[in-house]
């Protein structure tokens, strides 16, 4: 049975991952998907502190790679791992939230995204 902790340690195995080994290999919604998870679970997730570092963390790097005055904090930060990478963590960082928002989006009750009734081609 999963729950919203294995979310909680997936996400920060993956960013330590992305961090240290340079290896970007999750795919975030997926992984809900394939695992199933409840609306509320990911409403948990997407109200948690975790999820509120990562929009930090996102802010940062957005931060740095801009430059300018305000950068010289995240320079110190952030200029170990220059800014290639840094866009590669950055680029990460956001696909996991877009994911998170999307399976939560696609979770709720009602007709689903896309779902609309169109009009056939023999119709027209």
């Amino acid at each position: 049975m999963t729950s919203v902790s294995d979310i909680f340690d997936l996400i920060n195995s993956a960013i330590d991952t992305a961090v240290v080994h340079e290896k970007y290999n999750l795919n975030f919604y997926e992984y809900l998907k394939q695992e199933n998870y409840k609306r509320e679970e990911i409403q948990t997730f997407l109200n948690s502190s975790i999820f509120l570092a990562i929009q930090h963390q996102i802010e940062e790097l957005d931060c740095y790679l801009e430059g300018g005055d305000r950068a010289a904090f995240f320079r110190e930060s952030y200029g170990w791992m220059g800014k290639p990478r840094a866009r590669k963590l950055l680029d990460y960082l956001k696909r996991m939230i877009f994911d998170a928002e999307k399976y939560e989006k696609s979770k709720r009750r009602g007709r689903k995204p896309g779902s609309k009734n169109k009009s056939s081609p023999a119709n027209k």
